[in-house]
């Protein structure tokens, strides 16, 4: 009638011309006697190579130099609003837009002596922020000399 579950069950047993059993085999034991003991085992340390962890401080310099960047396009567009002649406030957010660029680079300096992390956001906050400093030093230096 129901005849559906006609498997014959095998139990483990030796094999023919060998006198130790599929059971004597070490996937087969308990850990007591056939495994080290975990005491024994050297520590191992697992390090992960498919994604380093991000360097905070990477972090930190690139949002800084973003900021660098955004104040300097706006006392750039004020600049050209006001036909050269500028309220004061315009030159505070310049000094601003320096300091911030000049931040960035330290941090992304500092992110970049950090090991075993990844360096990507440093590198990017250290060139926006350079380029940043560097634009505002040839803008004061072209300023003096008019």
């Amino acid at each position: 009638m129901f005849d559906y579950n006609k498997k014959k069950y095998r139990f483990l047993k030796s094999v023919k011309g060998k006198e130790t059993s599929i059971l004597d085999r070490p996937e087969f034991m308990y850990p007591e006697s056939g495994k080290k003991d975990e005491a024994e085992k050297p520590e191992v340390r697992r390090v992960n190579y498919l994604r380093k962890a991000r360097s905070e401080m990477g972090t930190t310099a690139l949002i800084a130099a973003a900021l660098a960047v955004a104040l300097s396009v706006l006392v750039f567009y004020l600049m050209v609003e006001t036909l050269g002649n500028p309220p004061l406030y315009v030159s505070a957010i310049a000094a601003s837009a320096a300091l911030f660029a000049l931040f960035s680079i330290v941090c992304a300096l500092l992110s970049i002596l950090e090991k075993h992390k990844d360096h990507r956001f440093a590198v990017i906050g250290l060139s926006m922020g350079g380029t940043v400093l560097i634009t505002w030093i040839i803008t004061v230096m072209v300023g003096q000399g008019a």
